[in-house]
């Protein structure tokens, strides 16, 4: 979905110029929608600030867009039916997103591995196995491209032509922090960017616990590296735990401030992960290469693909269709078109309906 079509230029424009004046932020921007029903009915009213300052959020508003389209960004909106639906069970969910890259991996719920910045060389290398294992099995890598583990999880999962979601602090145009230049050029090219700010917004503190929410979000499963007893990594844990979802850590030595977060996590009750292989074979269901002696890792639902796609032999169809006809659960329906559609066999249309490619 781009900018296209005036209606929904000025909403997003409103929706930019709310969130950019003093004294709102997400949970009274939430309430003011809902009270006038859009952010453009919700600028109009004036309830929001004097004209002075409208009229200041209005210019930096279209500035941001202006740049978005520069640069090519998709935007969603919260209305938008490919607004992904798990960002929907936040509290607060974000009212736009905007998108580089390729928006067809917010199809499928990844695996958020993050961890400390100043990891050891331990923590990295393990990121980095982790990530090139999730994404080679077709399961996006979501992390916050930070230094250390989120930086590594990324490039474990570049290094196998997998896919890879990045969800940033500041605004999507730049890359942050900016010795991850050159990864963010390469997430550009074959993974995804995300982040709810506008362009041009820098990283500030009070951005990454935001940020933190949606990567949790966009994830199936989280799994922690390696942290410390201040980790940022523990917010989207918290954030995962609200949302539901399981929460792995990778054991470290006892006595290493750097593993005193994530030690903590499996004392109170996180699943341990100790073996890579065992993680994607029984959480992501993937058979790996040394099971199939062939040297390649796939999916272990192979025949389930070719159901699927004969089920699609007759034209579009819902997942609740398809999930019925081939007898498997919609979750696993879902995860096995979502491998589909990230390998072109399949496309999404709207609806939350599937057709076969081509």
């Amino acid at each position: 979905m781009t900018l296209a079509g005036a209606e929904r230029r000025v909403e997003v424009e409103a929706l930019l110029a709310l969130d950019a004046m003093p004294r709102i932020g997400p949970a009274r921007l939430r309430r003011l929608i809902e009270h006038f029903g859009s952010a453009r009915a919700a600028l109009a009213s004036g309830a929001a600030g004097s004209t002075n300052v409208m009229a200041v959020s209005r210019q930096k508003a279209t500035r941001a867009v202006r740049r978005a389209e520069a640069l090519g960004m998709v935007v969603l909106l919260h209305t938008d039916p490919a607004y992904p639906r798990r960002l929907r069970h936040l509290a607060d969910p974000p009212p736009l997103l905007f998108l580089r890259g390729d928006p067809a991996l917010l199809a499928t719920a990844g695996v958020a591995i993050v961890g400390s910045r100043r990891a050891t060389a331990r923590g990295r290398q393990v990121a980095r196995k982790i990530g090139a294992a999730v994404a080679g099995a077709g399961v996006p890598v979501v992390s916050g491209m930070a230094l250390g583990v989120d930086g590594e999880a990324h490039r474990g999962a570049l290094e196998v032509s997998g896919p890879t979601v990045a969800v940033l602090g500041r605004g999507a145009d730049a890359p942050y922090p900016p010795a991850h230049r050159r990864l963010f050029r390469d997430i550009l090219r074959d993974g995804l960017v995300v982040s709810e700010f506008a362009p041009g917004t820098p990283a500030l503190p009070h951005h990454f616990p935001r940020r933190n929410r949606i990567l949790a979000a966009l994830a199936r499963v989280v799994v922690v590296v390696e942290a410390g007893a201040k980790s940022g990594a523990l917010i989207t844990v918290e954030h995962a735990l609200d949302l539901g979802m399981d929460v792995f850590a990778v054991p470290g030595p006892i006595d290493s401030p750097a593993c005193r977060g994530s030690n903590g996590l499996l004392a109170d009750g996180a699943r341990p992960l100790v073996s890579v292989t065992s993680f994607v074979r029984e959480e992501l269901g993937v058979a790996l290469a040394e099971d199939r002696g062939d040297g390649t890792a796939t999916p272990s639902g192979d025949g389930d693909e070719g159901r699927i796609l004969a089920c699609l032999d007759d034209g579009t169809a819902s997942v609740d269709h398809v999930a019925s006809t081939v007898g498997l659960d919609v979750r696993s329906t879902l995860t096995v078109l979502s491998r589909l559609e990230l390998r072109g066999r399949v496309q999404r249309v709207a609806g939350m309906r599937f057709r076969r490619a081509g």
